[in-house]
C-alpha cells in the first residue's frame, strides 16, 4: 500500500478520495488531509551512499508462482554483518525499498554499518494462502537462508511498511529467537476478523484464516523483542497500531504523530528506525 504526496494533491484537485493501489477501496489518504496540513511535512531523503553496494537479484520461490526480486545494500567491508530485513507493502517491491523509501541511504547517513535486505512483498498479505502461495514461507524458508549463504548475512532486525509492517510483526512472533528488534509504520492490522473484512477482506480467506495468522493474538511472544511502531494521526490504521502498541509490554518505542498513510510519513520515521534497529543489532 503506498500513495506519493504528487499523486495526493492532484487527487485533491479533483475532489477525491485518494486510494492506494491494492488497498480495495480502503482510504488510505483524502484530499482534506492535503488542505489542513494533516499529513504534516515532507520527508526528504537523505543523500545516496554511494559506497554501499546494492545487489539485485531473483529468488524461484518453491511458495510463490512467480520470480521474487530482492535487494541487498551491503556497506563497505561489513560481508558477513548483522542485518535488517524489509518488507514492502502490498503490490511494492524490494527496489522501493531502497529506492524510493532510501533505507539504505538512512543507513549510512547514520554511520550505522549493517546490511539491509529487502525482497518483493507482493499482495498475499505476508502469510499461507488458499491459493498456495506463502510469502511467510519465502521470507523464513528461502530468504533468509540466501542472505546468509550467499552474503554471509546474519538477519538479526526486521522492519516494514502497511501490509509490509503486519508482516514484520508476524514473522517477529513467529522467530522471536531470529528477530531481536522490529519496526513498523502505518501496520495495516486489525484486532477482529470483522474489521479486517469490513475493510480489506481479500487480505485473509476467512475468519479462521484470520485467527491462525492474528498478530494481536501473537503479541505476546514479543514480550523479549525490541519494538518500535509508528503511525501518522491521519493514518486509518492508527487506532489499530496504538491498540496493538497498548498490548505490550514494555511499551514499544514510535511515534504517533501528524501524518498519512504515504511515503513521506515513512521516510520521516526512517532516521529514528534505523537508530533503533542499529541499537539492538549485534556487532
Amino acid at each position: 500500500m503506498r500513495v506519493t504526496r504528487r499523486r495526493a494533491i492532484a487527487g485533491a484537485a479533483a475532489g477525491a478520495v485518494v486510494a492506494v493501489a491494492g488497498a480495495r477501496g480502503l482510504p488510505l489518504r483524502r484530499w482534506e488531509d492535503d488542505l489542513t496540513g494533516a499529513c504534516g511535512p515532507s520527508g526528504p531523503a537523505p543523500p545516496r551512499a554511494t559506497a554501499t553496494r546494492v545487489t539485485l537479484g531473483t529468488l524461484r520461490s518453491r511458495y510463490v508462482a512467480e520470480p521474487v526480486d530482492f535487494a541487498v545494500g551491503l556497506p563497505p567491508g561489513r560481508a558477513g554483518s548483522a542485518c535488517a530485513v524489509c518488507l514492502p507493502g502490498r503490490g511494492s517491491d524490494a527496489r522501493w525499498v531502497m529506492d524510493t523509501l532510501h533505507v539504505v541511504d538512512f543507513v549510512a547517513a547514520a554511520a550505522l554499518g549493517y546490511a539491509v535486505a529487502a525482497v518483493d512483498g507482493g499482495e498475499s498479505y505476508w502469510h499461507r494462502r488458499a491459493s498456495g502461495e506463502d510469502r511467510m514461507a519465502m521470507l523464513l524458508g528461502e530468504f533468509l537462508p540466501l542472505l546468509h549463504d550467499r552474503f554471509g548475512l546474519v538477519p538479526r532486525a526486521i522492519m516494514g511498511w502497511s501490509m509490509g509492517g503486519y508482516g514484520a510483526l508476524l514473522a517477529a512472533e513467529q522467530r522471536p529467537a531470529q528477530f531481536r528488534s522490529v519496526a513498523v509504520s502505518s501496520a495495516a492490522i486489525w484486532p477482529t476478523s470483522a474489521q479486517q473484512h469490513a475493510a480489506v477482506p481479500d487480505a485473509f480467506d476467512g475468519p479462521a484464516d484470520f485467527a491462525h495468522n492474528d498478530v494481536f493474538a501473537g503479541s505476546p511472544r514479543l514480550a523479549h523483542t525490541a519494538v518500535s511502531i509508528s503511525c501518522g494521526t491521519a493514518d486509518p490504521f492508527l487506532a489499530n497500531d496504538r491498540a496493538f502498541a497498548a498490548r505490550l509490554h514494555p511499551r514499544p518505542a514510535g511515534e504517533f504523530v501528524a501524518g498519512c498513510h504515504d511515503e513521506d510519513f515513512w521516510r520521516r520515521m526512517l532516521p529514528a528506525q534505523v537508530r533503533f534497529l542499529g541499537r539492538h543489532l549485534p556487532a
